[in-house]
Formats: structure tokens, C-alpha cells, sequence
């Protein structure tokens, strides 16, 4: 018997990158944040949803690249991290869910030790090409990213 994962596919400066289906809690579009002082420069602000404060932040900046270019056609995809904390990311567009067994995922290669890539969790070849898979929990500091309670108290 063959285990699956489904994989939601997204794409940032025409790389393809994957995400596990069970962590997604929905795909939205672009809507205005409340920004949070001091806080790292990848990182957009908050959204409210249903009365919960999301950190929302710009994957484009958090792996090095330009920043995206929200507009009308921003996609945010609202995430679980393993603790079930949110998290939103901005990227350049949803692709399309492909399911995955642990044989199709390969190791990330070791490129060098100082090129930091502990948020690989492997590559997996698809129809298009290959698709990284990305470990959320390696790629941000959850803790540093929350809205502490009294913020969100004081925004009520």
C-alpha cells in the first residue's frame, strides 16, 4: 500500500514550492493589514479573520528575494504551522494540489555549509517540473511572529 500526501502547489519568481494540504486553512486574496512596530522586515503585519489576529508575511522577502507586489491579484494562503498557530504568506499564485507518496520526495541536495536551507523538506518531481517542499517550521520562529494577547486585546 502506497501513502500519499497532497501537496498545495504555489509559485514564487517562477519556482514551484509545496506546502502540505492538511496545514491550509483556506487561500484568500489580498486585504489591508495592521502593521506591527519592530517587527522583521519580511513580515506585513496582521490580519483579522474571523476574529483571530494572523501574522502575514512575504515569503518573496523571507527567502531573499524582491518583495511581492501586492495588488488585486495578491494571493494569501492562511497556514497551520505543527502547533496549529496561523500564519499567513504572501505569494505570487496558487498552482494546483498534487499528491505525493514518501518515495517521490527526495532529500534536498547539500548545497554548501553556508547557504542555510533547513526550510527544504525535499524536492519531488511533477508534471511541470520539480516541486520544493517547504518545512514551515524550520523556515519562521512561530513565537516570534505571534501577536501577543494584550495587542489584540487593545485592537478589539
Amino acid at each position: 500500500m502506497i501513502i500519499t500526501q497532497e501537496f498545495l502547489s504555489f509559485v514564487l519568481e517562477n519556482e514551484e514550492y509545496g506546502v502540505p494540504i492538511l496545514d491550509v486553512r483556506e487561500v484568500r486574496g489580498w486585504s489591508a493589514v495592521r502593521e506591527i512596530p519592530n517587527s522583521p522586515d519580511y513580515m506585513k503585519g496582521v490580519l483579522e479573520i474571523r476574529g483571530e489576529y494572523i501574522p502575514i508575511v512575504d515569503l518573496r522577502m523571507r527567502f531573499g528575494l524582491s518583495p511581492a507586489d501586492i495588488g488585486a491579484t495578491t494571493v494569501v494562503i492562511v497556514l497551520n504551522d505543527g502547533q496549529s498557530n496561523p500564519l499567513g504568506i504572501i505569494v505570487d499564485g496558487v498552482s494546483e494540489v498534487y499528491p505525493l507518496s514518501e518515495e517521490q520526495i527526495k532529500a534536498p541536495p547539500t548545497v554548501s555549509n553556508e547557504v542555510k536551507q533547513d526550510y527544504v523538506r525535499g524536492i519531488a518531481s511533477v508534471t511541470n517540473g520539480h516541486l520544493i517542499l517547504i518545512d514551515l517550521e524550520a523556515l519562521f520562529d512561530i513565537s516570534e511572529l505571534s501577536v501577543p494577547n494584550q495587542v489584540e486585546e487593545s485592537w478589539a
